[in-house]
């Protein structure tokens, strides 16, 4: 977040290199797990200004994340989405947006809402595209769901 590319890279290293070594468990590390340390990765890679790699870590965040994480899983689906979206990769942010809208209907969550408000926002401006058509349908039938 300081813009320091080598320090950054560094501490990244440090971390990768200690969740290695963690009594013999590739999955964490005092309760760092792999999804976390690719998610923070991310954060790194876009606050210095390489957003295919914090896509690319948010991928990898999302696939190694354990099924029962929900709150985590849509803070992460909608993150991606977002940054999917920020690239210009509209149909693959739809395509991110359906997944998260699939969890964001069965829970309570202020990250969930504020990625909730950031579709609204952002889908309007893809109009002419039918699957973020199709995906703001979605979206108000989810928000009807959310209000009742």
């Amino acid at each position: 977040m300081v813009k320091d590319r080598r320090q950054a890279f560094a501490r990244l290293a440090e971390t990768e290199t200690a969740l290695t070594q963690a009594e013999g468990r590739n999955d964490s590390v005092g309760g760092y797990d792999q999804a976390a340390y690719h998610f923070h990765v991310s954060h790194v890679l876009y606050e210095l200004g390489d957003l295919p790699g914090a896509i690319k870590e948010l991928q990898v965040s999302n696939r190694v994340r354990p099924a029962n994480e929900k709150q985590g899983r849509v803070h992460g689906t909608g993150l991606l989405a977002r940054r999917q979206m920020e690239l210009g990769h509209v149909e693959a942010a739809c395509a991110t947006w359906d997944a998260f809208l699939d969890d964001y209907v069965t829970i309570s969550s202020v990250r969930g809402d504020e990625h909730f408000q950031a579709l609204g926002k952002a889908i309007p401006a893809h109009a002419t595209n039918r699957t973020a058509r199709q995906l703001h349908q979605r979206t108000r039938e989810v928000a009807r769901q959310k209000a009742a």
